[in-house]
């Protein structure tokens, strides 16, 4: 089977972390299945090639503007919609963008038999060549564009008149799938797809041997963020939590931030004011090679995001066995059970968040027991990347065979 995807977002080397959800998903499929390609069409970058080979999937990049260097609509950190809302250029590039994306999919879909499009916005095109080609499409509906469309009216008559038009629409949470059928009222079949892990890298491992690989000392905990420095995931309320209780420089506590965003300078400026230099860490990207190793080094991962999807950083933490403080909302809440295997705050709550972080540092035994339920329960959910394969896969062959 041919199948093809198109996205606003897509990893830039094999390395990358960007929208790496999308090349696991696209990835599982290679092995769900015998005869199986699969082509993904996503924007262009600077230095990017238009056409390659990563993994065994097949990368067609659209270019949207001349020179390259002007391109300036994708692979931004806020996403495609806060990205026009900010810059002329960008706002400017979306009708190129989507254009260049229009007549790539065309020429990449030739002998396909399903478009699968992520998010909303890319969905309008698949849907134009599924029409002419006479190919079903399904839509992965992430988070971003779900929450862009429900702050007007008009956002959820145009969700709604978009993916009433596929064949299949895919949520990454049960939350997203209830919204959707409530507040969107789509008509189209609704599935929830959670996303998977890659259970052969991101396991227990002995947490001295981690801190030796990455280069980090051995005695003292560690709190790691992972993700985006972008107002949605609130590490000024991870920062504000660090400098509310004497206790963490008692305790020799460290905090890593690993990841690159527009508030990489705010968020240094407020570690100098509130007197954290030396207790925080900008270690900017981490490797895809590297991440299991960071996971794998703290003593728990701290997610303070205002909203999330089903965030994969969560379910990478717990398949390592690292403790995770999570906010509680969206996915999060499916994923993480408070008490059982993480401990969950309401955004914002910077006292909550620091109540959380002492509570592992000094109940051994709520640690331990965060640590060995995490993978537990990744394992009994089936939360793999071979399983999700496994899933699209089926859901692939129901909609071709009606």
């Amino acid at each position: 089977m041919r199948v093809c995807f198109v996205t606003s977002s897509f990893i830039r080397s094999a390395g990358d972390h960007y929208a790496r959800f999308v090349y696991e998903q696209a990835k599982c499929l290679l092995t769900a299945e015998n005869d199986v390609a699969v082509i993904v069409v996503a924007p262009h970058a600077p230095g990017l090639a238009l056409r390659e080979r990563i993994d065994g999937l097949e990368i067609w990049r659209a270019r949207y503007f001349w020179p390259s260097s002007w391109q300036r609509l994708a692979y931004q950190h806020e996403g495609l919609f806060q990205t026009v809302r900010s810059s002329w250029l960008a706002a400017l590039q979306l009708p190129c963008l989507l254009m260049a994306m229009l007549i790539k999919l065309w020429l990449a879909s030739r002998g396909a038999r399903v478009l699968h499009a992520q998010w909303v916005p890319t969905a309008a095109i698949a849907l134009i060549v599924g029409w002419l080609r006479g190919i079903p499409v399904v839509v992965s509906v992430r988070g971003a564009d779900l929450n862009t469309a429900l702050r007007s009216a008009v956002g959820r008559w145009l969700t709604r008149f978009i993916i009433d038009r596929a064949s299949q629409v895919l949520t990454v949470s049960d939350e997203f799938k209830d919204v959707l059928a409530s507040e969107i009222r789509c008509r189209k079949p609704l599935a929830a797809l959670y996303n998977g892990v890659d259970i052969t890298q991101f396991r227990p491992r002995p947490k001295a041997m981690c801190r030796r690989e990455v280069g980090l000392p051995e005695d003292g905990p560690i709190a790691l963020y992972v993700g985006g420095l972008i107002h949605r995931k609130g590490v000024d309320v991870l920062l504000r939590a660090l400098a509310s209780d004497t206790g963490f420089q008692e305790q020799g506590l460290s905090l890593f931030l690993a990841g690159e965003g527009p508030q990489l300078s705010s968020l240094r400026a407020q570690a100098s004011a509130m007197e954290l230099e030396i207790r925080v860490n900008f270690v900017g990207k981490v490797s895809k090679n590297q991440m299991h190793l960071w996971m794998g080094a703290a003593d728990m991962l701290v997610l303070p995001s205002y909203s999330e999807g089903r965030p994969n950083v969560v379910l990478e933490a717990m398949a390592c066995g690292t403790p995770v403080i999570a906010t509680a909302v969206n996915g999060t809440r499916e994923v993480v059970t408070d008490e059982d295997d993480g401990l969950l705050f309401e955004p914002g709550d910077a006292v909550g968040l620091a109540r959380c972080m002492t509570r592992l540092l000094v109940e051994p035994e709520l640690a331990e027991r965060l640590s060995a339920n995490g993978p537990e329960k990744i394992r009994r959910l089936g939360l793999s990347w071979q399983a999700h394969g496994r899933r699209l896969m089926g859901i692939y062959h129901d909609i071709l065979d009606n």
